[in-house]
């Protein structure tokens, strides 16, 4: 029996939960003791509290890997517990390499509990395949960096090309094609795009050339993104924008608090996009 899609439990899940809100797990040394456990233990904590007002959880592997193997085993825990939370779990690794080296990264990443990757496309399609082969045979899903919310993203992914587009363009349509091979689900790609929230203008564009991907978009809170402004990345469908936000939630004073009222607001701006 082959596993479920992600795209089906995508948009599973976020009817369900009436939400499409991803929870940032960032844990910053700066402002937690304890290293690793320190790290994992507040990690648990922010779970507990804003995941019922979430989709999903996306845990950062750096936040986790500079504490060597004990940064490992709590990143397991904390992806453990949001999955038991009823979370979807995208580990945000942006991992891009050759072909061989990629399918080990794909084999570290692409099971069970996480449901999700990020992934660095810069090498080109024969370093991609091995996330798209792994993805296709877990059921897993893929996020694919394509327009970035740091300010220095303009620097190579709004360079003009030769034939008119932009970098970040020319990586949409390749997004597109790599989808097309893998299980859909509620009409959504298990293959999505990771676009900035900082970047409202480029919504429509991408949107039209990647009528199928869910966008995961970073860059609300701390980033200055407005999520009242991310209609467009919808495209008729409610799983098709997942809004990311780290440490607006996770630092707030009450975490379920502020994680709830994203939600109102992003539910509110794609209710407003399908009435339109």
């Amino acid at each position: 029996m082959s596993p479920e899609p992600f795209a089906s439990r995508l948009a599973d899940h976020v009817a369900r939960r009436r939400s499409q809100v991803v929870l940032g797990l960032d844990p910053d040394p700066a402002r937690l003791p304890g290293g690793a456990a320190g790290a994992r233990d507040f990690c648990l904590r922010v779970i507990e509290q804003a995941a019922p007002h979430c989709v999903a959880a996306k845990p950062q592997l750096a936040c986790f890997e500079r504490f060597g193997a004990d940064g490992w085993q709590a990143f397991e825990d904390v992806a453990q517990a949001a999955h038991d939370a009823g979370l979807l779990v995208i580990a945000d690794a942006k991992r891009g390499d050759v072909d061989a080296t990629a399918r080990h990264y794909a084999a570290a990443f692409l099971r069970p509990p996480i449901d999700a990757l990020t992934v660095n496309p810069m090498l080109g399609t024969d370093a991609v395949q091995p996330f798209l082969d792994a993805a296709r045979d877990t059921g897993c899903g893929l996020f694919v960096l394509v327009r970035t919310s740091n300010p220095g993203a303009a620097e190579l992914e709004d360079l003009p090309l030769a034939d008119g587009r932009l970098w970040h363009e020319a990586v949409a349509d390749r997004v597109r094609g790599w989808g097309e091979g893998l299980p859909t689900g509620d009409g959504l790609s298990s293959v999505g795009a990771v676009v900035g929230a900082t970047v409202p203008g480029r919504l429509v564009r991408l949107r039209a050339l990647m009528s199928r991907q869910p966008f995961l978009l970073p860059g609300v809170g701390a980033q200055g993104g407005d999520p009242a402004a991310l209609g467009p990345a919808f495209g008729g469908h409610a799983a098709g924008a997942l809004v990311s936000a780290s440490r607006s939630v996770i630092y707030a004073d009450d975490p379920a608090a502020a994680a709830q009222q994203l939600r109102e607001v992003v539910w509110s701006a794609w209710e407003t996009a399908a009435a339109a």
